[in-house]
């Protein structure tokens, strides 16, 4: 019924648009506008028809041809041959950004004041980092990440600096530059550059994305004032989920380039950690971690061994985990170092709770304890912080250091640090 209806509306359409072709351009433009109101009334009527057949539930797939005629009949009548009107026309310009990676910019300066009043070296302002992020998928199946920094050296006001060590002026260098693979068979990752190894809670962190303003003693002790980044690559085992529990094991390979581990060695260096996430219901999980490391530097006659234990633990109500969280963290490390005939030990570790009073609002605070490699005294400090978030591009910290090295005087360093942020990576911390 409704071809019949589609067909005979093609022919009323053709007879009068063909009647004004014999007028003169005036008449013929009035008539065609006449025309096109009584073709717009008859297409009102032909969809309220259409209207009624689709809710009979009555077949209207037949009207192809007679919709093509009806085309075909009106572009013949007003003197133009038939256009296709199904092909879409799309501009092409906003594709030209796929080519081009994710880039982000990163701001970290620090000011910080300690001891008595009235000595100018007390006092110091940093531009400690700033860092230029490229990110992008290179296909379907591996990505890249590249991380370049401008650092300043960064010491805390109040401590001097050690006998013989040289300041060293900032410069562009590359922290991080890997690409990684995805969609590997049997559930695989594998890494390949420059990265921050997997040991620990923060070693994956970048100094700007930090809980507080600067590395935990233990950390920096241990792996260095940046942490542990080395060339190599990584190998990820597919995950392993057992009831709420899931397990992950990994390995890396890199050259020991590492100052506070290989003493800036050429030798290759092992990295092993097992990581089991349990879920505890929907507000909290815990997480537990182990990690191995172990290499040599034999123009140093050095071998090198450390083990790093952490655990981690979130509650967050659900809906809720932008206002309200309470995160708490903790490493130990065991550190064994066979230099020549010599042996030294050292251990030490941090404990650190983050309660988010609101969304702008975290408090924080971290306790530090390392027992030195060798001789070294043994060192203690709190640092108690306060974050505030001003906007999702700029933070606010402000943070305290009571330090306690065994058997010398205590240390108070009070530190304002101001972070911002531009790019679609803001913040980055692994």
């Amino acid at each position: 019924m409704q071809g019949k209806v589609l067909h005979l509306t093609a022919l009323l359409a053709v007879a009068p648009l063909g009647a004004a072709a014999g007028q003169d351009p005036g008449q013929r433009a009035d008539s065609l506008a006449r025309e096109v109101q009584i073709l717009k009334a008859r297409l009102d009527s032909l969809e309220r028809i259409l209207a009624q057949l689709v809710a009979q539930r009555r077949d209207t797939t037949d009207v192809g041809d007679e919709l093509a005629a009806l085309r075909a009949a009106a572009q013949a009548a007003a003197g133009g041959a038939a256009r296709d009107t199904t092909t879409q026309q799309a501009s092409r310009t906003r594709n030209l950004n796929i080519l081009n990676p994710e880039i982000s910019v990163t701001g970290d300066i620090v000011a910080n004041y300690a001891g008595p009043a009235g000595e100018d070296d007390n006092v110091s302002a940093t531009p400690r980092e700033f860092e230029f992020s490229f990110q992008a998928a290179l296909d379907p199946y591996a990505h890249t990440k590249v991380f370049i920094t401008r650092e300043e050296d960064f010491e805390i006001a109040g401590f001097p600096e050690e006998e013989g060590e040289e300041e060293e002026g900032g410069g562009f260098e590359i922290e991080e530059g890997y690409m990684y693979w995805v969609g590997l068979p049997g559930g695989l990752g594998l890494k390949l550059g420059k990265f921050r190894q997997e040991i620990g809670l923060f070693n994956r962190w970048h100094t700007h994305a930090l809980l507080d303003v600067e590395r935990p003693l233990a950390t920096t002790a241990f792996l260095g004032e940046d942490g542990l980044i080395q060339t190599g690559g990584q190998l990820a085992l597919p995950s392993l989920t057992t009831g709420a529990g899931t397990q992950l094991l990994l390995f890396e390979v890199a050259r020991g380039s590492n100052d506070a581990l290989f003493a800036g060695g050429n030798e290759l260096s092992y990295l092993g950690r097992f990581q089991s996430f349990w879920d505890l219901g929907p507000s909290s999980f815990l997480q537990l971690g182990a990690t191995g490391v172990y290499g040599r530097n034999g123009d140093a006659d050095l071998a090198s061994k450390l083990l790093g234990l952490d655990v981690y633990y979130r509650w967050a109500p659900p809906g809720r985990a932008l206002y309200r969280d309470v995160q708490l963290r903790a490493e130990w490390y065991l550190e064994r170092q066979e230099v020549g005939p010599a042996t030294l030990d050292g251990s030490g570790g941090y404990g650190h709770v983050n309660y988010r009073l609101n969304r702008r609002w975290i408090l924080g605070t971290r306790v530090d304890y390392v027992n030195a490699m060798g001789d070294g005294p043994d060192v203690f400090q709190v640092a108690p912080s306060l974050t505030f978030w001003q906007s999702e591009w700029v933070r606010l910290r402000l943070q305290y250091n009571y330090l306690k090295p065994e058997g010398g005087g205590t240390n108070h360093t009070v530190l304002f640090q101001a972070v911002w942020a531009v790019g679609p990576h803001k913040h980055e911390s692994y």
